[in-house]
């Protein structure tokens, strides 16, 4: 595979690939993208913010609680993306770190095979079947669910429309101490004629987006205790340090967040809105 992929419909993976500066997209792709971009001229910057914040954010966990294990779902085409993957990020870290990468978006399954045959391989999976992924028989036994798991949902969620259900099947399924990596695009103080736009921008593709307000986007971390400092917070923002301080985009904002899965004892503290 030596150029952009053809295809008759938007597909989500590649207009964000068009974002990041990469070159594995086609015309379709690149026309829906340049829609988004026309009402929210900020959106490659937000994007290129928001992988740069799933690195970020993995690579703390992984150090910060001595994490062996990372689900990249919803990984995209990242071969020729200049920015540094999530699974770099946690090698720099960690360089034993397993690092597993899902997709449900045949296209990208290709681009892996003939571009990143070194990176594991993306294996098939989505989102809203968490079978297809925490017992992918690829796997094997690279995944122990035993084990503290840090799971990326990079601008995922608002591609799903009961991310609610995600998180509480993540709940279920992952160990105590695990952390949840989670970005996801917000209405709150965004012009309601861009969220619109890109809305409509994003009808025809692959998958539909769907922005939800700062309020909806916390309450995902129900039973999860969100780490704060620094919060729900602006992706270019995400440092747990506090350094980082930038003006929020004028055009389209993308929030971001880790949440540690708690014991089960403090979990209920959690939901009840302790600690």
């Amino acid at each position: 595979m030596t150029g952009p992929v053809l295809g008759t419909r938007p597909r989500t993976a590649l207009m964000y690939n068009y974002y990041l500066g990469g070159k594995s997209w086609s015309g379709v792709d690149a026309q829906a993208a340049m829609e988004v971009v026309r009402s929210s001229p900020d959106a490659p910057a937000v994007a290129r913010e928001n992988f740069k914040f799933a690195g970020r954010a993995a690579a703390w966990a992984v150090a910060e609680f001595g994490i062996g294990q990372v689900l990249d779902i919803g990984v995209g085409i990242v071969h020729d993306v200049p920015l540094d993957s999530v699974e770099k990020c946690v090698r720099a870290v960690a360089p034993q770190a397993t690092v597993l990468a899902y997709d449900n978006d045949p296209v990208v399954r290709a681009h892996a095979r003939a571009w990143r045959p070194g990176y594991g391989g993306v294996l098939g999976g989505d989102i809203r079947d968490l079978d297809s992924i925490l017992r992918h028989p690829d796997a094997g036994d690279l995944l122990d669910l035993t084990a503290p798991t840090a799971v990326v949902l990079a601008a995922i969620l608002h591609f799903v429309a009961d991310p609610a259900a995600v998180m509480a099947g993540l709940r279920e399924h992952l160990a105590p101490g695990s952390v949840v990596v989670v970005s996801h695009a917000t209405s709150t103080d965004t012009e309601q004629g861009r969220v619109d736009d890109m809305t409509e921008a994003y009808e025809e593709a692959s998958s539909p987006i769907r922005f939800r307000t700062e309020a909806e986007i916390r309450e995902l971390a129900d039973g999860w205790r969100i780490v704060t400092p620094p919060g729900l917070v602006d992706v270019q923002n995400w440092s747990v340090d506090g350094a980082r301080r930038y003006t929020p985009y004028e055009t389209v904002r993308v929030l971001g967040m880790a949440a540690v899965l708690p014991e089960a004892s403090a979990a209920v503290e959690v939901a009840h809105g302790v600690g």
